[in-house]
């Protein structure tokens, strides 16, 4: 065989290598991130000393190629810059839940890559992809793998329990005890998923991970009868609220000395309670916890229909004193008045809400 001959057949092995290796990557899953702002700088670099290649708009897609140091790298029109990494998103991720007590997070798409944490039961994931029953997840601010058969698209599969909270503030902690740490709080009436409860705890969702409440506080009902209307926060709302009795009506006006309806409890409830509800009526009738009208208690928002046609828009709204009276800026009577809820305001009536 002749030298000429040798390099042919040598070039033609080698060029086969390279297809068969060429076939391998084609089959490799591409992974994109999403633009979160806008005016966002392409840059040659990794560095705002870099060139700018152009800019982003807020959900321009990009195929990710990349990190270094704080800036993502990516590639966007056939061009391959840089992205600081604050800006950049994963592009359609889904949300599913942990089903089993302990999920571990590992390295890469198998069992035999190193565990890199574990996720409790209930926990919220964010899911990039999934291939051959992997599922590459969003986890503490870059990637790992977990198992898809421990992956539920809703928190019901996960046999949480619906309940509410009836403690004014009642304390999220990191464990099942008052020595473990406080993540947050949460307010009275809001509705928590418990996974588990044990000697006097209750295991929580909370914020997308766990969480633990006292168990005492909680209850299987969104109205709590062992709750007191008679609280302090009642009673300085309700009293703050009957001291403006005869201010005039303005509409637009939020006080201290003229009002219109959602601007009188929108004053009550900030310098009474510290409570900043929505300015407006129709958004007041959405905040707190549903109250049905059966069971009004004191300091309970109150919400009507005068515009007539009472089709469930809300375009009023007062402070319910009990025994089927609330408190209101009235702009029929122009200035803040007591009225009953009957006759009129009975057949306007569209809902309550519970803040306190």
């Amino acid at each position: 065989m002749s030298i000429d001959k040798k390099y042919i057949l040598a070039g033609a092995i080698a060029s086969s290598i390279m297809l068969h290796t060429g076939m391998t990557t084609a089959f490799a899953a591409t992974e994109y991130k999403v633009i979160t702002a806008d005016a966002v700088n392409f840059r040659s670099g990794p560095s705002t000393s870099y060139s700018s290649l152009g800019s982003f708009n807020k959900g321009d897609k990009v195929e990710y190629l990349g990190t270094s140091g704080s800036w993502v790298k990516v590639k966007y029109n056939n061009k391959t810059g840089y992205v600081y990494g604050s800006y950049v998103g994963n592009y359609a991720t889904i949300t599913q839940y942990v089903t089993a007590t302990t999920l571990n997070v590992r390295s890469g798409a198998g069992t035999s890559y190193s565990v890199l944490g574990s996720l409790s039961k209930g926990t919220k994931v964010e899911v990039i992809s999934t291939t051959n029953g992997w599922s590459k997840i969003s986890y503490n601010g870059s990637t790992g793998y977990v198992s898809s058969q421990y992956l539920s698209d809703n928190t019901t599969s996960t046999n949480t329990t619906t309940k509410y909270v009836t403690a004014t503030t009642l304390n999220v902690r990191s464990g099942a005890g008052t020595s473990y740490s406080v993540l947050g709080s949460l307010s009275k009436g809001t509705k928590v998923e418990v996974i588990s409860t044990t000697n006097g705890w209750s295991k929580i969702n909370y914020n997308g991970s766990i969480g633990y409440v006292s168990s005492q506080y909680l209850s299987s009902s969104s109205t709590d009868s062992s709750t007191s209307t008679t609280s302090s926060s009642v009673n300085k709302v309700i009293s703050l609220a009957k001291s403006l009795l005869g201010k005039s009506y303005v509409w637009g006006a939020q006080g201290p000395s003229t009002f219109d309806c959602s601007g009188f409890t929108y004053y009550v409830f900030k310098n009474a309670a510290n409570i900043t509800l929505p300015r407006v009526s129709q958004d007041q009738s959405t905040y707190g916890t549903y109250v049905s009208k059966s069971n009004l208690k004191v300091g309970d928002l109150v919400f009507f229909d005068t515009n007539g046609a009472n089709d469930g828009n809300v375009s009023h709204v007062g402070i319910y004193l009990g025994n089927n009276q609330f408190i209101h800026a009235s702009s029929s009577k122009g200035k803040v008045v007591i009225s009953e809820m009957s006759s009129y305001y009975s057949g306007a009536y569209v809902n309550a809400r519970r803040v306190l």
